[in-house]
C-alpha cells in the first residue's frame, strides 16, 4: 500500500501561549499521525477523547524542535492534537501535523538526520532511504530570520518574534527506492545569511502481506521394520 498524505489540519502558531491545539481532522483506519512540534522545548503531545500512544521519533540536538508519531487502528473524528511545554511556562512557536496512510504502524520511521548550515538558501541531504516508497518529513528552525522560510519542497512556515522562524517540510511524493539520498530545501528570507538547524526522518510503508510459504516436499514415510 502506497503512502499517502491525508487532509491534514493547518499549522497552528503563538507568540507567546501555554499549548497548541489543532482544528479538529479525521485520522482514517490503520493511519498514523505525525505532530511536529516547533515551541522551543521538548513537548508534551496529547490528543483528545481517548489517548493514542504517542512516541518520540526525533528531536533537535538543542531540543528546540521534534517528530512524533501515533497510530490509529480504527478511524478516530473530530481528533485534536495538543502541545505543551514539559517544563510548564510560556512560549512561542508551533505545531503541525500530518496524517498518513499506507505507513507502518508498529514502527513507522526508519531513517533519520540532523544538520545545521548558515547558507540562505539550502538544499540539505536528510538521509539514505531504507524502503521502497518511503516519504520524507522534516523540521528546519532559522534563529536570525527576516521574515517567513519558504521551500521548494511542501512546507508549512511560521515566523515569530526575536528573528525566529520555522516550518515542517514534507516531500510531494514517495521515494521510489530504497539507498536514495533524500534531499529537503531550506530557503530564508531575505538574502542575509540564515542559522538553520534541522531534523529529518523516513516515513516507511506498510509490509505487503506475505502468505505462509508451504513446502512442496513430500512427507517422508516411516515404514516398519520386516520380520
Amino acid at each position: 500500500m502506497a503512502i499517502v498524505l491525508e487532509s491534514s489540519p493547518s499549522l497552528v502558531s503563538t507568540t507567546n501561549g501555554s499549548s497548541l491545539t489543532t482544528a479538529s481532522f479525521t485520522a482514517p483506519d490503520n493511519s498514523v499521525v505525525v505532530a511536529c512540534s516547533i515551541i522551543g522545548q521538548i513537548p508534551t503531545i496529547s490528543n483528545s477523547d481517548a489517548a493514542l500512544t504517542w512516541t518520540s521519533r526525533k528531536v533537535m540536538t538543542d531540543d528546540r524542535a521534534s517528530v512524533w508519531t501515533a497510530p490509529v487502528v480504527a478511524e478516530r473524528t473530530g481528533l485534536t492534537v495538543t502541545a505543551v511545554a514539559q517544563a510548564g511556562g510560556s512560549f512561542q512557536g508551533a505545531l503541525s501535523v500530518y496524517v498518513f496512510t499506507g505507513v507502518e504502524l508498529s514502527a513507522p520511521v526508519g531513517a533519520d538526520g540532523n544538520g545545521t548550515s548558515t547558507t540562505n538558501n539550502v538544499t540539505v541531504n536528510g538521509y539514505s532511504s531504507t524502503k521502497d516508497g518511503s516519504r520524507g518529513l522534516a523540521i528546519a528552525r532559522d534563529t536570525s530570520a527576516g521574515g517567513t522560510p519558504t521551500s521548494t519542497d511542501d512546507e508549512r512556515a511560521w515566523a515569530g518574534l526575536l528573528n525566529i522562524a520555522a516550518m515542517s517540510i514534507t516531500k510531494s511524493a514517495n521515494t521510489a527506492t530504497s539507498g536514495t539520498t533524500v534531499t529537503f530545501n531550506l530557503d530564508a528570507a531575505g538574502a542575509a545569511a540564515a542559522a538553520w538547524t534541522w531534523i529529518a526522518v523516513e516515513l516507511v510503508p506498510t509490509l505487503p502481506f506475505q502468505r505462509p510459504r508451504i513446502s512442496t516436499q513430500p512427507a517422508a514415510v516411516h515404514r516398519a521394520s520386516s520380520w
